[in-house]
């Protein structure tokens, strides 16, 4: 049994810290809005700063993710929003998904168009079902398949992410050709009402710290304090 002393009347039984190597699940919501809009004029393909460094990172899950219909999509390459009177005329398919690319961090294969083998390793992210063109576009890992992928090694520092969004198919001018990206332009009103996009991600880190229960009293022997003394 751990030893009890008396401090002011109460019992006490200080107890010895154990360190134990555990990850710890961070949520990070990133917006396409905050992105530097004089380098990246385009939601479709930019880079995201994160609110801090993170260490260690040994996975990054998709939780959510919420963007406008697919219909007021335009190809970045031509970088054309057509708009008339009655609304937006779309220049784009329409798509029954769409893919997401984080640079460096893509763990998913796709197959090459034509039947030209499977040359596509770690080309995407996550891919986001379209279920209407024309409402907006809604991801929940509890309801869509979900999208986690672990590192091994872990990734020593994450602070930033590239982000792109784009088609599958590239059948242009319907698709996108390969290496460009779909984006969302701003409506016509005056200001341009924006159509931006949000992600959430769930990063998982290591971390070297003490258990759960090494803040607590206890008289368990196998963490009695043999150093303690009291003066």
């Amino acid at each position: 049994m751990n030893r009890s002393f008396d401090y002011n009347g109460v019992q006490i039984a200080p107890s010895r810290p154990v360190q134990k190597l555990r990850t710890v699940k961070k949520i990070i919501h990133i917006d396409s809005a905050d992105r530097d809009r004089k380098l990246f004029p385009n939601n479709g393909d930019f880079v995201v700063y994160l609110p801090k460094t993170y260490e260690k990172v040994v996975s990054i899950n998709l939780k959510s993710a919420l963007f406008p219909p697919t219909f007021q999509a335009a190809p970045g390459n031509e970088g054309v929003a057509i708009w008339t009177a009655s609304g937006f005329q779309s220049v784009m398919e329409d798509p029954s998904y769409f893919f997401i690319e984080l640079e460096g961090l893509n763990k998913s294969d796709e197959t090459s168009m034509s039947a030209d083998r499977s040359a596509l390793t770690n080309s995407v992210f996550a891919k986001i079902p379209v279920p209407n063109a024309t409402d907006r576009v809604q991801y929940s890992e509890n309801r869509d398949f979900r999208q986690a992928f672990y590192y091994q090694p872990a990734i020593s520092k994450l602070d930033r992410i590239h982000i792109t969004t784009r088609l599958h198919d590239t059948t242009y001018p319907y698709g996108t050709p390969r290496g460009q990206y779909i984006y969302w332009p701003s409506g016509p009103t005056s200001p341009p009402r924006p159509q931006e996009f949000s992600l959430t991600l769930e990063i998982e880190t290591l971390e070297n710290s003490f258990d759960d229960y090494s803040s607590i009293e206890t008289r368990i022997g196998e963490r009695s304090d043999s150093g303690f003394f009291v003066s």
